[in-house]
């Protein structure tokens, strides 16, 4: 009797222990699952997190393409032949104009700076009629690279100092025509008497017409003063536009009173100018030729479209 009791206590002590082992086990199973669960969802979560980025770097891909595609816009639907720069020497003319005003003061207009909206609209819809592109600053930059052709016939608007009739007058007539035009502006006038407020130049902006740039930060003759001035007051035009227009914008200036020098010329491109305007009137500057530190202009504010056309036309 003894010797059954004492078996069937080892036989349950047997039971007990084989249990524990099999709780244990489960346990460490259960721990192992666990591990390699988690181990698998940070896998899966840095897996999703470089997706999310390779996501996010295709987004800013896709906005670069975006504005580059912005940049050439106005040459998109155009039926006309395209020629690269060492395809074809191709005329390519820039229009400036300064203020308008509907009627033209004439007894104030001392330098004939004025042009009304209707001879702007006259002007305009002859060059479209004419067969002509109207395209920007930034296109013949592209197109000085080889980057994008352009057709045989096409033409650039600027306007100087950025007064209000460049708001009121000509900003209907780029979108009734939906073409292009680039104001340089002189920061410290604007806001004030006569010149357009820093809103009315981002309104204009945000249409993808007006490109907003720089004319100097004062009115001032900035051929003659030093590399450290002139430096400094275009680097804060510049700084201050893209602040207003709320992106970055290309470094293109024109000089006030279209006077410069090699010395400004120089020192402007080694911060980043590549673009210059002078104004040179008269000047049809030609691709084969083209120097963007030194492109000239035809003035447009009294002139017809025929004018405009015949000038063209005349320069070898």
């Amino acid at each position: 009797m003894y010797q059954k009791r004492k078996l069937n206590k080892k036989r349950v002590l047997l039971v007990i222990l084989l249990v524990v082992i099999i709780v244990e086990s489960i346990i460490l199973i259960i721990k192992s699952t666990n591990i390699i669960i988690e181990k698998t969802s940070e896998e899966l979560g840095e897996g999703t997190q470089i997706e999310e980025q390779s996501n996010d770097d295709i987004k800013e891909e896709e906005k670069e393409e975006t504005q580059i595609g912005k940049k050439i816009s106005f040459l998109k639907n155009v039926n006309e032949p395209v020629y690269k720069k060492n395809e074809k020497n191709i005329k390519i003319p820039i229009l400036i104009y300064h203020n308008f005003r509907t009627p033209i003061p004439y007894e104030a207009d001392t330098y004939k700076l004025f042009s009304s909206q209707e001879n702007f609209d006259e002007n305009v819809k002859t060059l479209l009629n004419a067969g002509y592109t109207f395209i920007t600053l930034e296109d013949l930059y592209q197109y000085n690279k080889g980057q994008i052709g352009l057709p045989e016939k096409v033409m650039i608007i600027t306007m100087d100092d950025g007064q209000i009739g460049c708001y009121t007058d000509a900003f209907p007539v780029l979108k009734k025509y939906q073409v292009p035009a680039t104001i340089f502006i002189v920061n410290q006038l604007v806001g004030t008497e006569d010149y357009f407020s820093w809103e009315q130049a981002k309104e204009m902006y945000d249409t993808g017409l007006v490109k907003i740039h720089c004319h100097g930060y004062h009115h001032s003759e900035y051929s003659s003063v030093g590399k450290e001035k002139l430096v400094s007051d275009y680097t804060k035009s510049h700084q201050e536009i893209e602040t207003y227009m709320g992106e970055k914008v290309q470094k293109i200036m024109a000089y006030p009173a279209g006077n410069s020098s090699e010395s400004a010329i120089k020192w402007l491109k080694e911060i980043g100018f590549e673009i210059q305007v002078q104004t040179k009137y008269g000047t049809v500057n030609k691709s084969q030729s083209l120097d963007l530190t030194d492109l000239g202009r035809i003035r447009g504010e009294r002139a017809t479209g025929k004018e405009i056309l015949s000038a063209i036309k005349a320069s070898s």
